[in-house]
């Protein structure tokens, strides 16, 4: 039998990659949003896009981490 080898930390954390991407974009959307007039200037839409992207990058890097954590804890045994 061929042996496999154990998937990269790419392919076992790519939805909290692809959500900490999202959530990247979305702060970078938002504080262009809060800054469209000069000043920071955030009205409930800006904070609820603020708070919502910060929100996903939080999920994006507790899903890479546990990914990591448990290729790490693999490797070990």
């Amino acid at each position: 039998m061929p042996s496999t080898s154990p998937p990269s930390l790419l392919s076992r954390a790519a939805v909290g990659f692809w959500f900490l991407g999202l959530g990247a974009l979305g702060l970078l959307r938002g504080a262009m949003r809060a800054f469209r007039h000069g000043a920071f200037a955030a009205d409930s839409v800006t904070w609820l896009w603020l708070v919502g992207s910060a929100l996903l990058v939080l999920a994006g890097a507790i899903a890479v981490a546990r990914a990591a954590r448990r290729h790490r804890d693999r490797d070990s045994d």
